[in-house]
């Protein structure tokens, strides 16, 4: 069975590659793995992240702050039922504090919740569009359906095959239109 191993594990590894990890990589390791763990009580709302970073050394607190970063950006992610995931707040607001250049962090944090206004909008508006699009026929598909089965039915628009099928068809191209986008801003906030 595959074992996961912590970012100083596989930094030793690489170290070991290309010859002794020395004193600085393997206390870089360390310290990123700290901030990685400093990120996961953050999120999990345990913990002071504030507090905890100031009172890291200052030889430390790079490797530190991009383990917290490291972690909150993955949980920086397009919506996928039609609502911002709670911990999205939460992960930008980690960002933020453990930004070297806040102005920059604070600037990139507007930008990831336009956007991520701006795709709820789409896709809200899309799904509105698409659901009023197939109302329009319900009827003729339910009178079809009543006459094969023999029986009254009740159908709602998102139980429709068709309707769900599009449906997919067109969230899968807009992730594939703002994901780029999003990944873009993500690699600029973990060097801010």
């Amino acid at each position: 069975m595959a074992e996961i191993k912590s970012a100083m594990e596989m930094a030793l590894e690489r170290a070991e590659r290309f010859g002794r990890a020395t004193k600085e990589e393997m206390a870089e390791a360390r310290h990123r793995e700290q901030g990685q763990q400093l990120a996961v009580n953050f999120l999990k709302a345990e913990g002071d992240l504030e507090a905890e970073l100031k009172a890291t050394p200052p030889e430390a607190l790079p490797a530190v702050r991009a383990g917290v970063r490291e972690v909150c950006l993955r949980n920086v992610a397009l919506p996928r039922n039609g609502e911002l995931d709670p911990r999205l707040s939460r992960a930008l607001e980690g960002l933020l504090l453990a930004a070297e250049q806040e102005k920059a962090m604070a600037r990139f944090k507007s930008e990831v919740e336009q956007l991520m206004s701006n795709f709820l909008q789409v896709r809200n508006n899309a799904y509105q569009q698409l659901k009023a699009r197939f109302s329009a026929s319900l009827g003729d598909y339910t009178r079809a359906l009543e006459i094969q089965l023999r029986q009254k039915v009740r159908l709602e628009v998102e139980q429709i095959p068709q309707f769900q099928e599009e449906w997919r068809r067109f969230l899968g191209q807009l992730q594939d239109q703002f994901e780029p986008l999003l990944e873009e801003l993500k690699a600029r906030m973990q060097r801010a």
